[in-house]
């Protein structure tokens, strides 16, 4: 099962908007791609198989939603504070109707009785209600510049705040940087307790909005769709697959006219001697090439054997040498479907045969039409076990092909990603990028030797390894050529 949670992840993170409607379309749409490609392959996959692949993925989304839930969870207190800046405005307008009674009362007082006069003289000093009545709001502006700093009582000054950014530039920068956030509205108006609160947020704002994102959204997007793009191939391939049936069977008739061949007198290290019959096998390639008109004219030198061993783990002793079982593989050019409506696709088929171990490999490396899908080539590979002995190797996991000068050299892994599909049946999507691409074309067309590693469902670890030959490489240019 594969772990869809940091791929579906990295796919919100590139998203320029992460609502939850975006969120679940993304998560629809991974849901629908994944279930259906499963179901349409052409052996169908079990249900379980089927339900343990949406329930990785499902378990994946689950995942997902608690961490955005739990970040967009923050954010909600900030619309309730509004209200209060909203009452702090009603005790204002009884302040000013105060003063206006205070004037009518004194002079009655002064009209009525005359002999007191010197003693009102000095209640005059009510003059300043005069003053309020020029009307105090032209003050107000003035008190609105220390507000944002000091006064935490005047909740309405932030809302008119706005009007005094000329004579204050800084306040102007902060609320510049607030507002491509969304929130600066709700910020000014939330802040009835203490306007320090706007810092706080701005430097949460800012540092997002300072993500360095051209980088990682290449990458997200490159890994996102590699992995689920490769599942929709592996699908599509495999719904092809029987075409490679006859194909097998073409092969195990080859193995079968050329009894000389069975076995190879030095396994692993013996002189190439085997593949000096090729007539031997030249009537059976010619008795498949009807099959594939196009590919006729590389066909005749193209069933000569060459050499395989599977190397396995001895499980018998600790430290014990691996046991080396010989084989063969045969290399030719074939025809797969291509897309609906598409004529028939050039294809590599490599066919691994150890008799002994009951164990046969079809590998079948083709270019990839599919613009959606981020993969230059596919390789599919099918293992068959024939036999107690191949029961007994059915293969669970298998590693990235592996390119070698010689037999007994280290490999250099092909760029891409292995892909189960099912116990013994694998699919390798290679890196469309153009740096990859040049290193695999070149690890396929120059190196005379391949490797795979692999694990057996009992836990045994092998080898397949198998020789291009002359007739491998005739075979991988000719299919290049047909591909530029």
């Amino acid at each position: 099962m594969a772990d869809y949670y940091p791929l579906l992840a990295r796919a919100l993170d590139a998203l320029p908007d992460r609502t939850p409607a975006m969120r679940k379309a993304v998560y629809e749409r991974a849901r629908n791609a994944l279930i259906g490609q499963l179901r349409s392959l052409d052996p169908p996959l079990p249900e379980a198989d089927i339900d343990l692949e949406r329930q990785a993925l499902d378990n994946a989304i689950e995942r997902l939603e608690r961490d955005y839930g739990a970040s967009s969870a923050a954010p909600e207190p900030a619309p309730p504070p509004v209200v209060s800046p909203r009452a702090a405005p009603a005790p204002v307008p009884p302040a000013r109707p105060a003063p206006i009674p205070e004037p009518p009362a004194p002079p009655p007082a002064q009209a009525f009785e005359p002999a007191p006069p010197p003693e009102r003289i000095s209640p005059p000093e009510p003059t300043p209600p005069p003053e309020p009545t020029p009307f105090l709001p032209p003050a107000p502006p003035p008190s609105f510049l220390p507000l944002p700093p000091e006064e935490p009582r005047e909740a309405p000054v932030p809302i008119t705040a706005r009007k005094a950014k000329a004579p204050d530039p800084v306040p102007e920068a902060q609320l510049e940087t607030v507002a491509p956030a969304e929130v600066a509205n709700d910020a000014i108006a939330a802040n009835d307790s203490a306007n320090g609160r706007q810092r706080p947020r701005i430097d949460v704002v800012a540092p997002r909005g300072g993500r360095s994102r051209l980088l990682r959204n290449a990458f997200v997007g490159v890994v996102l769709t590699v992995v689920i793009g490769l599942i929709a191939v592996a699908a599509f391939l495999l719904r092809d697959k029987p075409a490679n049936l006859p194909a097998g069977g073409a092969e195990t008739a080859e193995t079968q006219q050329d009894p000389g061949d069975t076995k190879y007198s030095d396994r692993v290290g013996g002189d190439p001697v085997p593949r000096a019959s090729p007539s031997a096998n030249a009537p059976a390639t010619a008795s498949s090439s009807p099959r594939n008109p196009s590919t006729q004219p590389s066909q005749p030198g193209l069933a000569v054997a060459q050499r395989a061993v599977l190397i396995e783990e001895n499980t018998a002793t600790p430290n014990a040498a691996p046991i080396s079982t010989a084989g063969r593989v045969v290399w030719r050019l074939d025809s797969v479907p291509g897309e609906q409506g598409q004529p028939l696709e050039t294809a590599i088929v490599a066919t691994v045969t150890v008799p002994e171990a009951g164990l046969t490999l079809v590998m079948t490396i083709q270019r990839n039409l599919d613009q959606t899908l981020p993969a230059s080539h596919t390789i599919n590979l099918v293992f068959t076990g024939t036999g107690t002995e191949g029961e007994k190797r059915a293969v669970q996991d298998i590693g990235l092909l592996q390119a070698k000068d010689d037999e007994a050299a280290r490999g250099s892994p092909v760029s891409g990603l292995p892909i189960r599909v099912t116990d013994n049946r694998f699919l390798i999507g290679l890196s469309s990028l153009r740096g990859d691409v040049d290193r695999n074309t070149d690890l396929l067309l120059h190196k005379p030797w391949f490797d795979l590693a692999v694990r057996y469902v009992s836990g045994q670890r092998a080898v397949v390894n198998f020789e291009k030959g002359n007739a491998g490489t005739q075979v991988v240019q000719d299919a290049f050529d047909q591909w530029k």
